[in-house]
């Protein structure tokens, strides 16, 4: 399975369908699909941080070819989604869990 063909697959596994993938990320489905057709690495680039970021995977990897999964980054249900590099969204995460854990032996929880 190529490269954009799993990137379709994860596509329709989280929206349904392709289209309301694109429009949930605020490309156009003709983006999307041309993406399909000259490939990922052929691609703009503000096209696939958008692709990548909605899929929760990683721009980096995925420019090396692989598909890549990052980190689950939400505490209690809120996303993190502010404008760190992966690796300080990572930190900042696991801080917040370890305060959300105090919190909650302080509230006897």
């Amino acid at each position: 399975m190529t490269i954009e063909e799993r990137l379709k697959e994860m596509m329709i596994q989280k929206s349904g369908s392709v289209n309301k993938f694109a429009h949930e990320c605020g490309l156009s489905t003709s983006t999307v699909a041309t993406m399909f057709i000259r490939g990922a690495n052929k691609t703009n680039v503000n096209t696939i941080v958008k692709i990548c970021k909605a899929l929760n995977i990683s721009a980096d990897e995925l420019s090396d070819g692989r598909i890549t999964p990052l980190p689950d980054l939400t505490v209690n249900g809120i996303v993190v989604d502010i404008d760190l590099n992966e690796e300080n969204r990572v930190k900042l995460v696991e801080y917040a869990r370890k305060l959300k854990a105090i919190q909650d032996m302080e509230d006897g929880i």
